[in-house]
């Protein structure tokens, strides 16, 4: 009889101990499996912190292009007015817009020369660029404020071969860019027919109708409108015409229709030319 209760308690002992050591394995400490998983956990964490911290990088960098688009807008815009005006002999609106475009001019120098967007990012030469365009506006401004209406004009021409030539460099092609080298021609030809050069002009005119066809096959600017293709069409006329007078070794008429050639195209710059952007 003793010897069966001495084996019953040596059997009840041995079965607490092993209840014992299950309950330590189980819950004394971490599993692998739990550790893991929260590793998983910590690593899904952060992965998703870096998602959304790109972004707002992507966000962030969006609204830089954003703004930085609306002030070259509004430049462009000063910039076309100050032509326009200037060349009008109308003061009071070229004073205007050329404090408007120096007033655009100093705060794409000041926010965006040392940190431009992503389109000029690559463009060594764009600091340099953006605040010699800014020297010209106050060029022009400064001989406006000396009563140089003409000067002031003429001052602001080389803004147009200092964008187009940033633009080229970028591998950017806007119809602005296209009237630019038309209007460059443009000036050549008006310039012999004021010296009754009408062999001049004749041999001007396939390529004054090779720039104006290719700006006519640019995608139209944003400003486009029902009006645009016919203003288009009214620089065609002109530059037919002038090749008529040409042909015709009159040049009374030559002056005369190179000067309407011009006027034709100013109508066509002003509402739809992009220089500054």
């Amino acid at each position: 009889m003793k010897i069966k209760t001495l084996m019953a308690a040596v059997i009840a002992f041995a079965l607490i101990t092993f209840g014992a050591g299950c309950v330590s394995d189980s819950g004394g400490e971490d599993s692998p499996a739990t550790e893991e998983g929260t590793g998983e956990g910590i690593e899904e964490a952060e992965a998703g912190e870096e998602v959304n911290e790109e972004g707002f990088s992507g966000n962030e960098s969006e609204l830089m292009t954003a703004e930085f688009d609306a002030l070259m807008q509004k430049a462009n815009s000063n910039y076309v007015k100050a032509l326009v005006s200037t060349s009008k002999k109308d003061y009071n609106a070229s004073s205007e817009a050329l404090s408007g475009l120096v007033e655009d001019l100093t705060a794409v120098s000041e926010s965006y020369a040392e940190n431009p967007p992503a389109v000029y990012a690559d463009d060594e030469q764009w600091p340099e660029t953006i605040d010699e365009a800014l020297a010209i506006a106050v060029d022009s401004r400064e001989k406006l404020l000396e009563n140089n209406i003409d000067a002031a004009h003429t001052a602001l021409e080389p803004m147009r071969d200092l964008f187009f030539e940033l633009h080229v460099r970028n591998g950017i092609d806007l119809v602005g860019d296209r009237m630019t080298e038309f209007h460059t021609t443009m000036e050549i030809a008006i310039g012999d027919a004021n010296e009754n050069d009408t062999a001049a002009v004749a041999a001007l005119i396939p390529e004054l109708e090779a720039e104006w066809e290719s700006v006519s096959n640019a995608e139209p600017p944003a400003s486009a409108d029902e009006n645009y293709e016919s203003s288009l069409q009214a620089v065609e006329l002109k530059i037919t015409e002038l090749w008529s007078a040409a042909n015709l070794n009159d040049t009374e008429e030559a002056i005369i229709v190179a000067e309407e050639l011009r006027q034709a195209f100013a109508q066509v710059f002003a509402k739809y030319g992009v220089v500054i952007a």
